[in-house]
């Protein structure tokens, strides 16, 4: 939503107050690395032996810093107008949705492609 706003998106809704979600963004990814680290030690070898999962954990380590900087550079000034923190935040708002899309993407692949790493054949064939 963030990445959205300072795009341009619902332009009716002010940006600085969207600094509070922060909180509940960090918190979400807290949740999700718990979550992830079970399902880990639950099937190790299917993801651990994965390169999609080397490219999951890339992107959301990339979407994470992208995510600190935006918080510290964009929502960080409260001296910026909202003007400028939209022009601040930009480049870092495209990269993040990026960076999660190729997460989320990568991350979907793992259970697509861990039959044919494992077997030597496409899912579902």
């Amino acid at each position: 939503m963030v990445d959205l706003r300072i795009l341009g998106v619902a332009s009716d809704l002010p940006l600085r107050p969207l600094k509070r979600l922060f909180a509940i963004m960090w918190t979400g990814l807290a949740i999700n690395v718990t979550t992830g680290l079970l399902l880990l030690t639950a099937y190790p070898t299917k993801a651990l032996t994965n390169p999609d999962f080397y490219l999951k954990l890339s992107f959301i380590g990339l979407a994470v810093y992208i995510m600190r900087r935006m918080s510290i550079l964009v929502f960080g000034d409260s001296s910026l107008s909202e003007a400028a923190m939209m022009v601040r935040g930009k480049v870092m708002a495209i990269l993040s949705l990026v960076f999660w899309i190729g997460a989320v993407g990568s991350g979907r692949l793992l259970s697509e492609t861990a039959r044919y790493f494992f077997y030597g054949h496409p899912a579902g064939g």
